[in-house]
């Protein structure tokens, strides 16, 4: 689904209003904006969309309610929110003077910087992290940092790179997932992984045990130990988070949709709809258009 998702540019374009012209973009993998100038130019609430960064929320004054795929986080500053690629995000609200720092960083630089360990660990980072004062202070100066170098005039990109990853080890310390994964975890993370690049032709737990190795039941038991919930019910909320931005992207009807992303029944469909968002396709292609 490639064409719903959104690119720094795309997104200010669509969802911020003002003069935007404090606002610089400069040609790297990693971007950094100060909140400040974000927060009071959004036009809230955003839809969920598929953002096509890693993003990482730092927010030292004020609060925002942030979206990450069926859950939602009240954001109290001092705290920090990641939401890795590969996840449906929305924005519900913002607190117009926020501050702190908002990061984007590509796929691609993530797994050039990182050990396979390392971004496993991420994998696992709560998305929500409160911090504490000493935390807040190491991570707003670290922040600064990267901000001041990545817009010098010759950033140095070996030195802003250097700087961005001692920030995520910085989190994953913070967040305790320093620890070796289990191989539960592991397989729980990889079965996530697959299901948001296959959700829509592919809802068969087989399917999914058969790409990584496993028996059903150790896949269902590896899930359900990390993601409190069985592998189907995990692929079909994928599934049902995807199809809001159909509902949003296209005028197709819900049966149209529905059909698209492989559910033979219509019906079901409008029902599993509303258990897992709360309102049925169409109440929520109302609401949010």
């Amino acid at each position: 689904m490639d064409k719903n998702k959104i690119n720094a540019d795309e997104f200010v374009e669509k969802f911020m209003d003002g003069s935007l012209n404090h606002l610089t973009y400069i040609q790297t993998p990693i971007k950094i904006f100060p909140l400040h100038d974000i927060a009071p130019y959004l036009k809230t609430p955003i839809p969920p969309i598929f953002f096509g960064y890693n993003l990482i929320i730092y927010i030292n004054k004020g609060h925002f309610k942030h979206q990450i795929e069926s859950t939602s986080y009240m954001v109290q500053a001092p705290a920090i929110l990641i939401s890795n690629y590969g996840n449906i995000s929305a924005i519900d609200s913002v607190d117009k003077s926020a501050q702190g720092f908002c990061v984007l960083i590509k796929e691609q630089a993530m797994t050039s910087l990182f050990r396979e360990q390392e971004i496993l660990n991420i994998f696992t980072i709560s998305p929500l992290i409160n911090l504490i004062d000493q935390d807040d202070l190491e991570l707003n100066n670290l922040l600064g940092l990267l901000y001041k170098e990545i817009y010098s005039d010759k950033p140095y990109k070996e030195y802003y790179e250097s700087i961005f990853k001692t920030v995520m080890l910085k989190i994953i310390k913070i967040s305790d997932s320093n620890r070796s994964l289990a191989r539960r975890q592991e397989i729980a993370i990889s079965f996530k992984q697959l299901v948001h690049l296959h959700y829509s032709k592919e809802k068969s737990v087989s399917f999914y045990a058969d790409k990584l190795l496993v028996s059903v039941n150790y896949l269902n038991r590896c899930v359900s130990s990390v993601f409190k919930k069985t592998s189907k019910q995990l692929i079909l909320e994928v599934a049902i988070i995807h199809s809001q931005l159909l509902l949003l992207e296209t005028n197709k009807s819900v049966a149209s949709i529905a059909y698209e992303l492989e559910f033979d029944d219509p019906s079901y469909f409008t029902r599993l709809f509303k258990k897992i968002v709360g309102i049925s396709p169409s109440e929520y292609r109302n609401r949010i258009i």
